[in-house]
């Protein structure tokens, strides 16, 4: 018969850090998405597709970052109905009184139109050209938004 002696040490409760919630995850890949962007607007020419691109995404996230914190469910905020379409993330942030202009600024209408279906930023099909949102203005409303989101969520 084999004898087996040892130590073991137990803990009664290991470390527990929480899982982020649904608004700080959003959160979190808004301050991404303006971490990759910021570094564009260096370099000559700008990268204007990549940094709408990535500005699309960061307002996309900032805005749902303050939806989910005002209790909107991700399912809904997953939708067609508001899924990638600024404009309605905007309004519908509003009607739940997180504190942006009644109105989105002209940037976000512009950037709409490339972010939202079909896409246009991701898949340039069918056109030789695209008009894109004011660069500066953009990634200044981004900041702002992204800034507005962590307000909320603190």
């Amino acid at each position: 018969m084999m004898h087996i002696s040892g130590t073991m040490n137990a803990v009664e409760s290991g470390d527990y850090i929480r899982p982020p919630t649904d608004a700080e995850g959003y959160l979190a890949t808004a301050r991404a998405m303006l971490d990759g962007a910021r570094p564009l607007v260096l370099t000559t020419p700008i990268p204007a597709i990549a940094l709408s691109l990535l500005c699309g995404y960061a307002a996309e996230a900032a805005l749902k970052a303050s939806l989910a914190q005002a209790g909107v469910s991700t399912k809904e905020l997953g939708s067609r109905a508001l899924g990638h379409e600024l404009i309605r993330l905007w309004l519908r942030a509003v009607a739940e009184g997180v504190a942006l202009q009644a109105s989105p600024p002209q940037w976000i209408e512009h950037l709409n139109r490339v972010h939202s279906a079909p896409y246009h930023l991701r898949y340039p099909l069918g056109f030789h050209a695209i008009v894109l949102p004011n660069q500066a203005a953009m990634l200044q409303g981004c900041e702002e938004l992204c800034s507005m989101a962590i307000s909320c969520i603190k």
